[in-house]
């Protein structure tokens, strides 16, 4: 019934509700992620998601009258070209749809096209874009990779967890880079009150989600960078998901993990994580700035969320997100992210090749030896331009 060679019916839905009978994200099944679940796009639509002008197109795959696949759209008009791309995909890392599991190993490029096309006209799309698509998923090439996929310009990182951490530290770090490490920590443990913390009550839910706001707003004025969650629509997007009182009233059950580590009555370092379908998501994190930088809590902190999740026998993946970063490429390898575009219309076409152009250009410019720390300097200095003018004011 789920045969590759099936024609595949497509129906449209306008909200998350209509669609959640069909919605295709059990916990315990693989094939789906964190980002493209009904709770996690729930809390998006009704905070972030009012702030962009974009009409919801979740689009159901059926055969024979059984949802195989859904994959959940926002449509948006910019410059007259009206655009579909995976709904909150801003603030997710990656974009898989969700599939039923027997189908997804067996789907054709005939039937991704089918579904794509009919749900371009049946919403008025003149493109489709797809954005972050992992380039090997579950054994095989995504089946939502077209022929005019491209590299994003970044990976995710990832590996294979083993039940016995030590031998994983050892797999993955030198003996000069492990004793660093634990020296570090050694230093920190002898500090008052240390602990490593997968906070559950709402007092240390809500501290370690003030210390993270906070490290990460100072960070980002210091390197110049963006902060995605300095608006109060992120912030009361991540509220939700770690399922803080304040954002609803009633009970709100958490979709999102906050860690921390605390030394001295201060917390250091923040880790938001979340544990789906057999992975250990490592979604963003924070460090201080202060006299304990040197120890690297942030360091210790996802050494400690790591082991924690060799010795869960529920997990067995490491996700360490999108973006090269040093302790990443220490623990995990890199998984290569695709974008894909399909034009419907001749003003689709056209808006194709334009942002083929500026993800190749960005991703020249991400990967480049030269041109990237250039462009990481130029943020630092003018951060601090930024800073004079405030003090001179």
């Amino acid at each position: 019934m789920k045969s590759g060679s099936t024609s595949i019916d497509v129906a449209i839905h306008s909200s998350l509700s209509e669609a959640q009978a069909d919605w295709q994200q059990p916990k315990d099944a693989p094939g789906n992620i964190p980002y493209q679940s009904f709770d996690w796009l729930t809390a998006w639509t009704e905070t972030l998601g009012k702030t962009h002008d974009e009409n919801l197109v979740i689009a159901i795959g059926r055969i024979e009258g059984e949802p195989v696949v859904l994959l959940p759209f926002g449509l948006r008009k910019t410059t007259g070209v009206k655009t579909l791309s995976f709904l909150g995909s801003e603030f997710g890392n990656q974009n898989t749809g969700c599939w039923d599991p027997s189908f997804y190993a067996d789907a054709t490029s005939e039937q991704v096209m089918s579904l794509l096309i009919e749900t371009a006209k049946q919403s008025g799309a003149d493109l489709v874009s797809l954005q972050n698509v992992p380039e090997a998923w579950l054994g095989r090439r995504h089946p939502l990779l077209l022929e005019t996929s491209t590299s994003s310009p970044s990976p995710i990182f990832t590996r294979n967890l083993m039940t016995d951490f030590d031998t994983l530290f050892k797999d993955t770090h030198s003996k000069s880079a492990r004793k660093n490490l634990l020296r570090k920590q050694r230093h920190l443990q002898s500090s008052e009150g240390y602990r490593v913390v997968k906070a559950h009550t709402e007092e240390d839910i809500a501290r370690g989600f003030a210390a993270f706001l906070e490290q990460r707003s100072l960070r980002a004025s210091a390197a110049g960078i963006p902060n995605a969650f300095s608006e109060p629509a992120a912030q009361d997007f991540l509220s939700r998901l770690l399922g803080l009182p304040n954002v609803n009233t009633g009970d709100n059950t958490p979709v999102m993990d906050l860690w921390f580590l605390e030394a001295e009555g201060a917390i250091r370092a923040t880790y938001l994580c979340l544990e789906h379908s057999e992975t250990i998501y490592a979604y963003g994190n924070s460090v201080a700035h202060d006299e304990m930088l040197p120890n690297s809590p942030g360091l210790v902190l996802i050494k400690e969320i790591i082991d924690y999740a060799c010795a869960a026998p529920e997990l067995n993946i490491l996700d360490l997100g999108l973006g090269e970063e040093r302790y990443k490429t220490a623990w995990a390898e890199p998984l290569p992210l695709k974008d894909s575009m399909l034009a419907i219309t001749l003003t689709g076409k056209a808006r194709m090749q334009f942002d083929f152009a500026r993800t190749r250009a960005k991703s020249a410019i991400r990967n480049s030896e030269v041109f990237w720390p250039l462009v990481r300097r130029l943020r630092k200095w003018k951060a601090g331009l930024g800073k004079s003018a405030s003090s001179s004011d």
